[in-house]
């Protein structure tokens, strides 16, 4: 899959998810280019029945139920989240497929022309990276015949590029400290930057959310005018089997009581779900064809890879996108799940904006040992900061900044019998996934590795 013509593009824009401060919060921004952008591209983010996602964590998950189970039950659906894992093309899907290279240039070169016509006018503000992408998304999207989109903010929500749509549902998941620098330093204002998502005219849905969060989602939706449903209390949830495969949920809502089995295993994703089925609940006059068949269909084939993803058995290797205080929360709980032995050893890698010493704390009941590597990713914080940061834990740290001899010495450290956990950074889990694939070798569900420097340096044939 080689986007390398649209990637070159596109590195041709300030890119925020690289960059280690963010400047579209400055005084005075607006969304008026991206609007003009799409305007001249007619408009195309109008018309599809439009889901808009935000929050701070599980978004990205309740967007994948969501956009799977509209497939499941016959509406062709554009599914647009952030980031990627492996490749560009996951960002943009119609009916679970990749938006493909030759695609993606189409849409392009729909676009190209009045990115170029409006720099050379000199009055509208320069697109971004991901500005342009959303607006190549809404392209491809039209072109492919989409009936419904689910659309994932990239952060915050207010001035997010996503927030040109005119949403028949908004989704608010949990709400928690990050990106504080741009988004505000307290529960509240960043809630108010998700609540921007809000609109006349759709119905709003929330997942449990802390009460100064749900102060400002409730004052939004009164400002407006609109309906505000509530996980916990219009509709209530009940996990009757959880394991490393995934997990059974019976919701009580609106429809009356479902009970979904979804192959995502981690603690949170119970609350996704009934998120997922309240937010369906409220889709039901747009898409009659929401049935309770075709909905168990989607939720039970739903794909998410990076979040409690299982890539080996001996050791168990577990891989997850959590990042924060809240999601590493979630982990901690998730591995308390039947299955997952001891003994338990983290590789952790974060970003250089994250509240690395609150996000690890969560870890510390677990027990086990940090192994820190180094993502890929241009914000990534240097290992010997990290382990420097998380001193007053009093758990032993390791340093190996390469992040498959990371997991390759944290599985000699757990043994064939134990547990490495791969989290901190969506980007680490990425380069894991990645490197893990093209370096090391999985033997049916083993982890190779050797007595000595296993891996170091060596091939897939070369480890056999």
């Amino acid at each position: 899959m080689d986007y390398s013509r649209v990637e070159s593009y596109l590195d041709s824009f300030v890119n925020y998810e690289v960059l280690p401060g963010f400047g579209f919060a400055e005084a005075g921004y607006d969304l008026s280019h991206v609007r003009e952008l799409l305007r001249r591209l007619g408009d195309p983010h109008l018309g599809p029945v439009t889901v808009h996602i935000a929050g701070s964590k599980g978004k990205g998950s309740v967007a994948a139920m969501m956009a799977s189970v509209l497939g499941a039950c016959g509406t062709r659906t554009g599914l647009y989240t952030s980031p990627h894992l492996l490749h560009l093309g996951e960002r943009i899907q119609v009916g679970g497929v990749p938006v493909t290279p030759g695609e993606m240039s189409e849409a392009l070169d729909l676009v190209k022309p009045h990115l170029e016509s409006m720099a050379a006018e000199g009055c509208w503000r320069r697109h971004t990276y991901f500005e342009l992408l959303t607006a190549l998304a809404f392209v491809h999207f039209r072109k492919a015949g989409v009936e419904a989109q689910v659309i994932e903010v990239g952060l915050g929500g207010r001035l997010d590029a996503t927030n040109v749509v005119e949403p028949d549902v908004c989704v608010v998941t949990p709400i928690s400290l990050e990106h504080t620098a741009v988004l505000g330093r307290t529960v509240g204002r960043i809630a108010r930057e998700k609540a921007g998502i809000i609109k006349s005219d759709a119905t709003v849905v929330t997942a449990p959310q802390p009460v100064e969060a749900l102060h400002v989602i409730q004052r939004r939706c009164e400002a407006l005018g609109v309906d505000l449903c509530e996980v916990g209390r219009d509709a209530t949830f009940d996990v009757m089997r959880r394991d490393l495969r995934g997990q059974t949920v019976a919701i009580e809502g609106p429809s009356g009581r479902r009970v979904v089995t979804v192959p995502l295993a981690g603690s949170c994703q119970a609350e996704n779900v009934a998120t997922a089925v309240l937010a369906l609940d409220a889709l039901a006059r747009q898409v009659p064809a929401l049935e309770a068949a075709c909905i168990e269909r989607g939720f039970a084939s739903v794909s998410w890879p990076g979040r409690m993803q299982v890539l080996a058995e001996r050791p168990l290797l577990v891989v997850d996108g959590a990042h924060n205080a809240a999601s590493m929360r979630c982990l901690a709980r998730s591995l308390d799940a039947p299955g997952v032995p001891r003994p338990l050893v983290f590789v952790l890698g974060f970003s250089a904006d994250k509240d690395v010493e609150a996000a690890a704390a969560e870890l510390v009941g677990c027990g086990g040992r940090f192994v820190i590597a180094k993502s890929s990713q241009p914000r990534a914080a240097a290992p010997a900061d990290i382990a420097g940061r998380l001193t007053g834990l009093g758990v032993e740290c390791v340093c190996e900044p390469v992040p498959a001899e990371a997991v390759i010495r944290a599985a000699r450290i757990a043994g064939p019998g134990g547990t490495v956990c791969v989290a901190g950074s969506l980007y680490l889990v990425a380069d894991v996934l990645r490197e893990i694939r093209d370096t090391y070798l999985i033997s049916g569900r083993d982890l190779a590795f050797g007595a000595g420097d296993a891996g170091r340096g060596r091939s897939k044939n070369e480890m056999r």
